[in-house]
């Protein structure tokens, strides 16, 4: 009878069979052509020990009515390495598992064994972007959900994607965000854990997520090995609720928001702090005042700020932009690339200046046309901006930017556009017409062709008689005559666009100007 080991005992010297627990399973995809070769999987044993391994898909095949995620099992004739690239490592152990084709998996019951159900090596948020940089090393997370959006449909690959986004926050306040995608919504479901919370907070616990890096801001990503924790009932979210003071009223339910792409979610989401402000006291807010909430500004665009950059070639299953030949944001192949929207919108009010962005779907709703028109449609060799983003400068919006800043280079900082709303100045309404006015015009349009004729009748009259009647007509004509009113325009100003900067020149009038 061969030797239960622990996984702490495997090494490439030891042979025997372990009794471990199935913890997750992934698929291990050869990146040259996107196949699926084999499965990675993690072994986690009745110590707390965890292992990392990886099988062939045929022999998967054989196995996969046991090996199942959950399922613990007895397993015998493996092989063990010494890990000799440790990217998208998801555990600790310093070896590897390797089933061949002699490898045999036995389901065993549950309760023989007292095996943990989930494995952690938490990491610290506030380390994300000094200690954690590496963009190819998963790790696990644990925090507060302080906010979250609504889902929304964006378009991946021409097809349309479910997208939210998640913040979380620990006991000190540092705030990260993670943007989820596809089936990764419905795997979470953060909307039906906020709905069954009755307000209390909710603690998630991530298994191997990864950093993405954007602009110099850190965030994460789930991938293939990613796994969500929310039950109270898992011993480390217990310890954590236990060890940290939550604030029970952080998440508060509100109606759902209307996404820039026209139909509103069905989610309910947390009510994101939205506060109405001036572009002028936004841009004096001390950086410590900003986290997760949303800004609500009216302001007019006055110009571009990247006339010559405004789109960039994304990725088509995620929209992310491209790095050479690699999608970084879903690790994908280059395949046919995407015209996507990057634009940079100078706005001002009475108060101050800002720079939004506005990227996607978040432009395309502005602009009203694809990218990709705009583009075939533009003469890039011509130093103007295309059209349909000229027509633009001059309106006003109603802007909703989120609070975390984009961009923040030697104090200048770009805010995102969430939502826009165009707002529509009526013209100016001609005074109407009442029935009173019609019958005074008619009287003295009949008086006018009276006296009139009555001056042709008397052209031999004597001049005082004359006078009188020049007098007269004088008069009514006065009477008739509608006065003009003056418009009183306000005092524009004219925003050009040179190499990418805008200047304002004082002495420029619009051509409506003129009377």
């Amino acid at each position: 009878m061969d030797i239960v080991l622990a996984i702490s005992q495997l090494t490439n010297r030891i042979q025997g069979v372990i009794h471990a627990r199935v913890f997750k399973i992934w698929q291990a995809i050869d990146t040259k052509n996107n196949n699926v070769w084999g499965m990675n999987f993690v072994l986690l044993d009745k110590e707390g020990d965890a292992i990392q391994g990886v099988m062939p898909i045929n022999i998967y095949r054989r196995m996969e009515i046991d090996f199942v995620e959950g399922n613990i099992c007895e397993i015998g004739r493996f092989t063990v390495e010494h890990i000799k690239n440790s990217a998208f490592r998801t555990v600790k152990h310093d070896f590897t598992l390797y089933f061949s084709g002699q490898t045999y998996v036995t389901l065993l019951a549950p309760e023989l064994h007292d095996v943990p159900v989930c494995y952690f090596d938490f990491k610290l948020l506030e380390d994300i972007g000094t200690k954690i940089t590496d963009e190819k090393q998963p790790f696990d997370v644990i925090g507060r959900v302080s906010n979250f959006t609504t889902i929304q449909e964006k378009l991946a690959n021409g097809k349309p994607t479910k997208m939210q986004t998640i913040y979380m926050t620990n006991e000190s306040g540092q705030t990260v965000e993670m943007t989820l995608w596809a089936h990764f919504v419905d795997e979470l479901d953060i909307d039906g854990a906020y709905a069954k919370s009755n307000n209390q907070p909710i603690i998630l616990a991530c298994s191997s997520v990864m950093l993405k890096q954007y602009r110099g801001k850190y965030s994460l990503k789930a991938y293939a090995a990613t796994r969500f924790y929310m039950d109270p009932g898992i011993k480390e979210i217990k310890e954590y609720l236990e060890s940290v003071h939550c604030d029970d009223t952080a998440i508060q339910n509100s109606d759902a928001i209307v996404s820039n792409e026209g139909s509103p979610s069905n989610a309910r989401a947390p009510n994101i702090d939205q506060i109405k402000i001036s572009l002028g006291n936004l841009s004096m807010l001390p950086l410590d005042n900003f986290s997760t909430g949303q800004y609500l500004c009216v302001a007019q665009i006055v110009g571009v700020n990247n006339p010559f950059d405004w789109y960039y070639e994304g990725c088509p299953k995620c929209n992310g932009k491209l790095r050479q030949s690699w999608c970084v944001g879903c690790e994908s192949k280059r395949q046919q690339p995407v015209i996507c929207y990057k634009i940079l919108w100078q706005v001002e009010d009475d108060t101050g200046e800002a720079e939004f962005s506005a990227i996607g779907n978040t432009a395309q709703y502005m602009i009203g046309e694809k990218a990709s028109e705009v583009k075939d449609k533009t003469n890039l060799d011509c130093n103007e901006l295309p059209p349909p983003l000229k027509k633009l400068i001059g309106k006003k919006y109603k802007f909703t930017v989120s609070g975390k800043l984009q961009v923040l280079y030697k104090n200048h900082r770009v805010y995102n556009i969430l939502q826009s709303e165009l707002i529509v100045q009526n013209e100016l309404a001609l005074p109407a017409i009442t029935k009173d006015d019609e019958d005074k015009t008619s009287q003295n349009k009949n008086k006018l062709s009276a006296i009139v004729e009555d001056d042709k009748l008397s052209s031999n009259d004597s001049k005082d008689n004359t006078g009188a009647n020049k007098t007269l007509l004088k008069k009514i004509k006065q009477e008739i005559k509608t006065p003009k009113k003056k418009i009183v325009r306000p005092n524009t100003r004219r925003r050009l666009i040179l190499g990418g900067q805008s200047i304002e020149d004082e002495n420029i009038k619009s051509k409506n100007d003129s009377p």
